[in-house]
């Protein structure tokens, strides 16, 4: 069962136990941090080139054939979405946003919060010191940046690879040889991917749409989990985003919806149609034929010229439609076995594992949405509780009953919107004494 609080103190048990455990000299548990969609910079294999998170002079342009190489996910007929290589990588997580407003630079902070209340910025992901104190102040904490483009069983994998990595790295500096568990906290997507390695491990989604197995298998590496803010039954922003692409801002130029709808995350992140986010009825948005009827997204009929820069090898707008509406179908496929496997009860949840959920609950949250054919931009039309992006229920994954199938430990309701959450001084605080690192 969960403790519902909004604003207050961890519980007396948790507190008692962290104390104790500090008395008894007892090092709390490694933390690792984990971003949410579009957190971790990417750059491009040939020549470090940013491609998303530094939009300094020399960056990407998102509107050149070269970008939908880079940023665009390639799609090819046949082949299994795990099969296609990226011609960019992930580096680090975006700690500090970078741009320039006519010609004047700008810097906006995105994790860098989060990531310093929990010492991450002692240490790179390659775990290599970058401050001489870092060893004499204890600061066990790690970044994960990651792939937010690509299918989230990949990323548990790749996480499960960094927690083998992170866990030798800390026997040889501990001298030990004591297996290791470390403390998560997720923000957004992040919170996803953390769910999924909880539950299956390092398991790919089976191409067979049977769905993973349930034998928490990354448990075994976790204590607490710290989930902040996740879309766990989806958001009906990234519809629109998958519609429209990702708007423009001060800080970036646009990102057109061909090269967003190559996202196989992208679509993991819809909303369930079972809660009929569409307000015209039509609510089969996990169904290739929708988006089709409705000319939308990654197969719409204006985007030929999107289409012909992300998939230059192919002659002509027919070919290109064709692997279009393959890498669709694929996507789609994909997130309903995802989903399938998330919403499920869960049952005999390790006894060590603890899952702590913060929820933001102030804003108004797009809810339902309209729209008919051919539109580039979807309709707000209901809207409920939540942080301004992603729901309060979304978050709790409420069902009818107003239950959910997560036994949380706890669920803390807050105010700030999204983004906020993750610099929110009463959240920082609790998360520090949840997971005994207050004063570390």
């Amino acid at each position: 069962m969960f403790s519902l609080t909004r604003f207050s103190e961890p519980s007396a048990d948790h507190l008692t136990r962290t104390r104790n455990a500090a008395q008894g000299g007892t090092p709390p548990n490694p933390v690792i941090v984990i971003p949410g969609v579009l957190g971790s910079k990417l750059v491009s294999d040939s020549d470090a080139q940013s491609v998303w998170g530094e939009w300094v002079p020399g960056f990407t342009d998102p509107a050149s054939n070269e970008a939908a190489q880079l940023f665009g996910l390639p799609m090819a007929i046949g082949t299994p979405l795990d099969q296609l290589r990226s011609a960019s990588q992930v580096d680090g997580v975006l700690g500090i946003v970078r741009g320039s407003m006519v010609g004047v630079p700008l810097k906006v902070t995105a994790y860098g919060d989060v990531m310093s209340a929990m010492g991450v910025e002692s240490f790179s992901d390659t775990f290599v010191e970058s401050r001489s104190e870092a060893l004499s102040s204890g600061a066990e904490a790690f970044e994960f940046s990651y792939d937010w483009r690509r299918s989230l069983d990949e990323s548990a994998i790749a996480l499960q690879a960094f927690i083998h990595r992170a866990t030798r790295f800390l026997q040889v500096r501990r001298n030990s040889s004591e297996p290791i568990r470390f403390n998560i906290v997720a923000h957004s997507m992040g919170g996803l991917l953390l769910r999924y390695f909880l539950q299956f491990g390092g398991q790919l989604l089976p191409y067979d749409g049977s769905g993973p197995r349930l034998n928490w298998g990354g448990a075994a590496y976790v204590d607490k989990a710290v989930i902040i803010g996740t879309p766990n039954a989806g958001a009906v922003q990234m519809l629109d985003r998958l519609v429209q692409g990702i708007p423009g801002n001060p800080m970036h130029p646009a990102y057109g919806p061909v090269l967003v709808g190559t996202f196989p995350s992208g679509y993991q992140l819809l909303p369930r149609p079972r809660h009929k986010p569409h307000g015209n009825g039509d609510n089969n948005i996990l169904d290739a034929d929708f988006w089709l009827s409705h000319d939308w997204g990654i197969t719409a009929s204006w985007l030929v010229e999107e289409r012909a820069r992300q998939l230059p090898g192919l002659s002509s707008p027919g070919q290109r439609l064709e692997v279009a509406e393959d890498h669709l179908r694929k996507c789609l496929h994909n997130a309903q076995v995802f989903h399938h496997a998330m919403d499920q009860p869960l049952e005999a949840v390790p006894d060590h594992l603890e899952l702590h959920l913060f929820v933001g609950d102030a804003h108004r949250t797009p809810m339902h949405f309209s729209g008919e054919r051919g539109d580039r931009q979807l309709r707000w039309t209901a809207f409920g509780p939540g942080d301004g992006t992603v729901l309060a229920s979304s978050v709790r994954l409420d069902e009818t009953d107003r239950s959910s199938p997560i036994p949380w430990n706890s669920i803390t309701m807050l105010k700030s919107n999204h983004m906020g959450l993750v610099k929110d001084r009463q959240l920082l605080g609790q998360v520090l004494e949840l997971l005994g690192r207050a004063g570390h």
